[in-house]
């Protein structure tokens, strides 16, 4: 099992923090990099391979909706790039088509209930299990959400996916098992001693 440290990109250096991009302690552990809102003039590329040629390995989710997205993030030497699940099947389906370094983003509401998880990712998780990655992020925004929805998925989806799992926690949390998580995304500035 893998764990990545998670940090924002962000115009002064990686959060939380902030970390410098130049700072040597990001050698350390593999990356996981999120953009969040992204400029009109699009995600910093070239800044973007620089940074992954000094300090990958590197994943990065960029809340991307197309697969063109997601395989220009590949094509700058990430190692994995993330879709959002709610993308459209077809984008999906093609991202998935063009290479298995494509992960799928579960990012859970700051309310997580019993409702979301029959209603809506449930059955979300139903309708792509035969098109896209194997790979699923899954990304909370309060405390004990991750280990609520992964204790409450019903097995065969569980265990129909590979899990990368983002707790709002920062830190691992219990689960009721760990069979088929990949790895954990864990806050980069606890991990880098900060």
């Amino acid at each position: 099992m893998q764990c990545w440290a998670r940090f924002v990109w962000g115009s002064d250096g990686l959060w939380p923090g902030p970390i410098d991009f130049n700072d040597t302690r990001l050698q350390e552990h593999p990356l996981h990099i999120e953009f969040r809102g992204k400029t009109q003039t699009g995600l910093p590329l070239g800044m973007l391979r620089n940074f992954i040629e000094e300090f990958g390995p590197v994943q990065v989710d960029a809340a991307a909706k197309s697969h063109k997205e997601v395989m220009d993030l590949l094509m700058v030497g990430c190692e994995r790039a993330a879709i959002d699940i709610f993308a459209s099947d077809k984008e999906i389906s093609l991202g998935h088509a063009v290479s298995e370094q494509i992960m799928m983003t579960i990012s859970l509401p700051s309310e997580v209930t019993l409702t979301y998880l029959t209603d809506i990712l449930n059955p979300r998780l139903h309708e792509v299990q035969n098109i896209g990655p194997e790979s699923v992020l899954l990304v909370s925004k309060r405390r004990g959400d991750l280990a609520f929805v992964m204790d409450r998925l019903p097995s065969r989806l569980r265990n129909s996916f590979s899990w990368w799992l983002a707790p709002d926690e920062g830190q691992m949390v219990p689960l009721r098992g760990n069979e088929y998580i990949a790895g954990w995304v864990l806050d980069g500035a606890r991990l880098l001693g900060e």
